[in-house]
Order: structure tokens, then sequence, then C-alpha cells
């Protein structure tokens, strides 16, 4: 029914790392501004899934590169550029994860505080992580996610050069023009 190639399984999945950086770090500091603890760990369960997606993105990578490779229009440099920065992507994710593994571990072996007086302020503070840990974790969420953004923005310039700064449209009535509008009918 679908023939689902490495490239298509790469499309698929190479979003989810830059996308959910950004919502565990929205998520995290209006959990911080809060003071929610429930928030804080939904958070760093945020960035746990962020560092597993970028393995998973990074493995299907190559199956991608390997298909493209022999098409005239990539650059193999910048193929190659953006499977280097991906690197670093991954291991920046799988430090935060791990980071943020630790601060659910250490969070649910902390005692709750006595003398809560109300379930709201229960919930509210219940296997609260420490406030250091949620510090380190947002400066690595911000790292991770500004590691993530460069290697979107260079995945990108491969196969779409309008996005790169400096690009030049091709003049009407070019072999490239006459391609899109044949696509598009």
């Amino acid at each position: 029914m679908f023939d689902v190639t490495p490239a298509h399984l790469h499309l698929l999945v190479n979003h989810v790392p830059v996308i959910g950086s950004v919502a565990a770090l929205m998520l995290l500091v209006w959990a911080m501004i809060r003071n929610n603890a429930e928030l804080k760990r939904t958070a760093l369960i945020g960035f746990v899934l962020v560092g597993i997606s970028a393995f998973v993105a990074d493995a299907t990578g190559d199956g991608a590169a390997h298909m493209i490779k022999g098409l005239p229009e990539i650059e193999r440099a910048k193929v190659h550029e953006h499977e280097e920065a991906a690197d670093y992507a991954k291991m920046a994710s799988g430090v935060l994860a791990a980071v943020s593994l630790v601060g659910l571990i250490l969070a649910t072996r902390k005692k709750d505080a006595p003398g809560a007086t109300s379930a709201d302020e229960y919930a509210r503070h219940h296997h609260e992580p420490n406030k250091w840990i949620m510090i380190i974790v947002l400066l690595i969420g911000l790292f991770d996610l500004s590691v993530l953004s460069r290697v979107a923005y260079l995945g990108g310039a491969i196969r779409h050069p309008e996005i790169v700064n400096g690009y030049q449209a091709p003049p009407a009535g070019t072999a490239a023009d006459s391609h899109h509008s044949e696509e598009s009918h």
C-alpha cells in the first residue's frame, strides 16, 4: 500500500525533537512560574521524550542520506554538515534526557513537606523536583533547542535552498520555473 523508505521515516520523526523541546521548555517555564511540581515533572518527562526522539531522528538519518546522495541537485557537503550537527544534537538531547531522568528519580524519592493545608497545596508540591535540577534542565534545554534549531535549518537547506540567506530565485522562464509549473498542474 505505502512504499515507506528511510527518507520517509526520517521526515516523519525529524521534527519531533525540535517541536518537543519548544513545548517542554514552555511547560517548564510555566511550571517554574507557577511553582507546580506536577507540571515540573511533566516537563522533565517531555525532555526525556525529546532525547529519545532525537536518537530516533538521528538513527533514521543515515538511511535518508544514503537515498539522496546520488541525486544531482543534492550537495554532499550540506548533507555532511547536517549529519555532523545531528550528532551534536543527539548528544545534547541525550544529556538533557539523562539529567531530566535523574530529576524525576530524585523527585519520587523526596519526602513531602509536612503540613500541607489543602489538597491543592499537596498536589502542587508532591514529589517536587529539586530547584537546582530544574535550573540546570532549563539551561541545558535552551542549549539543546539552539543545537536542534541549527540541525533543522541545515536539514532544510539540503532540499530547500530558499531558506538560505542570500538565495536568489531563478529568473522567470528558466527550466526550474517550468518544472514547478508542471508540478502544479
